[in-house]
């Protein structure tokens, strides 16, 4: 089947769901499970240290409300994010390992840039999908036990999630957050899954989230795909998107699922996002390129546009240090 390369500006369609499993809105492209074996035959990982770290980094404040943005990227897809009087934190992630258990996994080289001590008290948390490097159960559940935040994520995926209040959402639906703000559970191209049997069963997706200073677009995981250009038709120009640059190699195999570094500019593009900022790198060896390869990549695809004559703001971010967006104008 060919996949479709538009997705139309309305109306705002559901995820495709046959009743057991859900699907990308261009149909098929994710790999299988016989792709998947000979991806982990044939992989020729670039290296990894065991430990990369971080400068020290400021305790963040304990709540934002001066009309600006305060983005924090803790590591990985985990940001902070701080606007209009809430606390919202994406896809928390800080245990040492990730897997299906404590002692089997992916070992984080990167540690948190903030320690869970050191969070302010979240209001919002965003699960864009179940994967081990987003859906971290642990984290949630420490976050259950001292803030009880309002937990948003996609159909069929809270039952993985240890917190009292969570909303389970469809592509396009919305939720009120508190102080004024929206969050909408966005299309993304990805899938879902933690083990042998649960392939597809829960969805996965990225969020809006419209605040009074700006739509901010945290993509999640996601391939390339006509979605970038949809929640722009939807939402306006986004003020500021956190797209993820890491774990794209080989293409072969990773291109349904994990946009690259230029994937990355020009998602940013068609969301006429005024900064973008990147995440899910550097953080989980998860794929064959390297801990500086994405942001070297990241770096000349930049220039690249730049070249062109065309503006662009797309910020590696330093770990733990805040990034404040202004009403008018972008401050470091």
């Amino acid at each position: 089947m060919t996949k479709i390369t538009t997705i139309e500006p309305g109306p705002w369609r559901p995820a495709p769901f046959d009743g057991r499993r859900f699907a990308n809105a261009t149909g098929p492209g994710v790999h299988g499970w016989a792709d998947a074996l000979k991806y982990m035959r044939t992989r020729q990982p670039e290296r990894w240290p065991r430990h990369a770290g971080n400068d020290p980094a400021p305790r963040p404040a304990d709540r934002v409300d001066d009309g600006t943005i305060r983005v924090t990227v803790v590591g990985h897809a985990t940001v902070l994010l701080q606007v209009g009087g809430l606390n919202i934190l994406t896809d928390p992630v800080l245990s040492p390992r990730i897997g299906p258990l404590s002692w089997l996994g992916v070992t984080r080289v990167r540690p948190p840039a903030l320690a869970f001590a050191d969070l302010p008290r979240i209001d919002v948390v965003l699960v864009s999908h179940d994967h081990y490097d987003h859906l971290d159960r642990p984290t949630l559940a420490a976050l259950e036990r001292r803030d009880a935040p309002l937990v948003l994520t996609g159909l069929k995926a809270g039952r993985k999630i240890p917190a009292a209040r969570i909303v389970e959402l469809d592509w396009w639906e919305s939720r009120e957050i508190g102080n004024g703000m929206v969050a909408t559970y966005v299309p993304a191209e990805h899938f879902s899954g933690r083990g042998l049997f649960d392939r597809n069963a829960s969805l996965w997706g990225g969020f809006v989230i419209e605040t009074a200073a700006g739509p901010v677009y945290f993509a999640g995981d996601t391939g390339d795909g006509p979605h970038f250009a949809a929640i722009r038709n939807r939402f306006g120009p986004m003020t500021v998107s956190l797209i993820p640059i890491g774990a794209y190699a080989p293409r072969w195999f990773m291109a349904p699922v994990h946009i690259d570094p230029a994937e990355a500019v020009a998602a940013s593009l068609a969301l006429e996002s005024r900064l973008s900022i990147a995440i899910h790198f550097g953080t989980f060896a998860l794929a064959d390129d390297g801990i500086d390869a994405a942001p070297l990549a990241l770096a000349e695809a930049v220039a690249a546009v730049e070249a062109t004559g065309e503006r662009i703001d797309f910020r590696l971010p330093v770990f733990g240090r805040p990034i404040v967006v202004a009403s008018e104008e972008l401050v470091a």
